[in-house]
């Protein structure tokens, strides 16, 4: 008996303890825990906690906008005839003056001599090295920042006049487009002012910038040898040719020198073909045109301006 009270004692007091240490530690704080996508359900609140409502789910249900295309099994500048077109008998060719211009950058150090250059654009590759040769003579004011000359770039644009001569053609190929003839590449060479416009310029190796300069190196003496080429020349355009026999359309595909993109462009103008035919009656139809051969031709400097941004 006496065990019993004894034990029942121990108990209830053990049991007061639990109770008051219950009543003295602080209030549970619950921490959100964001859910995430395949996780075992929440458990549930302590009594008297509120946890927050949980974050709305987003859900699309929007249709995709994109349609899906796919590409042409055929090539879409194939046009079906009976017999293809034909290169005209006798193509002319003249002697021409065409202008054209080279745009290049300059290192210039602060004495005002030139230690490197560098052709961003050049429509005549052919004379890439005499061209190399006649600017790295060339003497400046040096490029200036904060009343000091200094190691610097010039962005310049050298205004050409070239001198072609009537081309020997050693080749003359007219080829129609099928529909399984692979679509080319075509030779980017727009106008100079609009690639001028969408440049979008890299840094420059040592030197400063011409955007950073207070003014930039300005040419002095500008000695110019009359490049001159006499070689190999090739060139390729598509060409549309219509129901008359006329080159009405065109896309450079390749040119040994882009200068010859304009000069072929305008001899186009006086060749006559014989235009393909579908049936009895004569229709347009897109031809690959390949001219080769040897060719002449030399530029002269007109006039130099400089620019301020780095090509």
């Amino acid at each position: 008996m006496g065990n019993r009270f004894g034990l029942a004692a121990a108990a209830g007091l053990l049991g007061a303890a639990l109770a008051a240490a219950q009543d003295a530690a602080p209030p549970l704080t619950p921490v959100p825990v964001p859910p995430t996508s395949g996780s075992a359900p929440a458990a549930p609140a302590p009594a008297g906690v509120t946890l927050p409502a949980p974050a709305p789910v987003l859900r699309l249900v929007d249709p995709p906008v994109i349609s899906v295309e796919s590409l042409p099994t055929e090539n879409p500048f194939a046009s079906p005839a009976d017999a293809a077109a034909m290169a005209p008998v006798k193509p002319t060719y003249a002697d021409a003056r065409v202008p054209t211009a080279l745009f290049a950058m300059v290192r210039v150090d602060p004495k005002g001599k030139v230690s490197s250059v560098r052709r961003a654009r050049d429509p005549i590759p052919s004379l890439g090295a005499q061209t190399q040769q006649s600017l790295m003579r060339w003497t400046f004011d040096p490029g200036r920042k904060s009343g000091q000359p200094v190691d610097s770039w010039s962005s310049l644009r050298l205004d050409l006049t070239a001198e072609i001569d009537s081309p020997k053609v050693e080749q003359f190929v007219l080829t129609p487009i099928t529909a399984t003839t692979p679509i080319p590449k075509p030779l980017e060479w727009g106008a100079d002012a609009s690639w001028l416009e969408s440049l979008k310029p890299g840094p420059v190796e040592g030197g400063m910038a011409p955007e950073q300069l207070d003014t930039p190196p300005m040419p002095k003496k500008q000695p110019w040898s009359s490049s001159s080429y006499k070689g190999p020349f090739t060139i390729k355009f598509w060409v549309r040719i219509n129901p008359a026999g006329r080159a009405e359309k065109s896309i450079a595909i390749q040119a040994s020198d882009p200068l010859l993109i304009g000069y072929f462009r305008k001899a186009m103008e006086s060749w006559l073909f014989r235009p393909a035919r579908a049936g009895n009656a004569p229709v347009a139809t897109w031809n690959e045109l390949t001219v080769a051969g040897q060719i002449d031709f030399s530029t002269d400097l007109r006039m130099t301006a400089a620019l301020r941004q780095t090509l």
